[in-house]
């Protein structure tokens, strides 16, 4: 298995670290992720899954600070929660009056994704689709191909997209998503 790169511990009380400018340890070691990431990713491959073992591993921290790192570089980037069961994506971003997220549009209870997007700063470039509301069934809800034709709109307007993904030792989720996804970072 490659290594893109290691992240090193904070002790910051946010999650969001990546910033324009910034030399610290932590912004440098998501530079060297995001340099490797790409180069592995070549062209035309965009949709990457951040997944860990089990929670508390630091997939949706890696996923939200690499997809900012991504955006710096002028990308448009959407950050996509997909962690149905345990979501901390939205609380992570502090996202507060955005309720509707990915479950509503797979269930139908919204009909246009783009409802859902909500911009997040880095210039413009990055944008975030939260899960939404905790569904009963969600390993269901990402078999549907619904998600296939969403992310195939979504390739044609984002340069990447970085997916926030259950852990896989715990449910079949991530690798119901792996379908629509190029790469694996874990």
């Amino acid at each position: 298995v490659g290594i893109l790169g290691e992240i090193p511990s904070h002790k910051q009380d946010t999650n969001m670290l990546v910033a324009e400018g910034d030399t610290s340890q932590v912004n440098e070691a998501f530079r060297m992720l995001r340099t490797n990431l790409m180069l592995t990713l070549g062209v035309d491959n965009k949709v990457v899954v951040c997944t860990s073992t089990v929670p508390g591993e630091g997939k949706t921290f890696v996923a939200m600070n690499l997809a900012a790192s991504l955006a710096l570089l002028n990308k448009r980037v959407l950050l996509m929660g997909m962690d149905l069961r345990l979501p901390r994506l939205k609380e992570y971003m502090n996202i507060k009056d955005k309720n509707d997220g990915l479950t509503n549009y797979l269930s139908g209870f919204v009909a246009d994704w783009r409802e859902l997007v909500i911009n997040v700063g880095y210039n413009g470039n990055l944008n975030m689709i939260h899960s939404g509301h905790i569904p009963p069934n969600p390993a269901e809800l990402l078999s549907r191909e619904k998600l296939d034709e969403l992310m195939a709109e979504l390739r044609k307007e984002y340069d990447y997209i970085i997916i926030d993904s259950a852990p896989v030792s715990l449910v079949t989720d991530t690798l119901i998503i792996n379908r629509v996804a190029d790469a694996n970072i874990y």
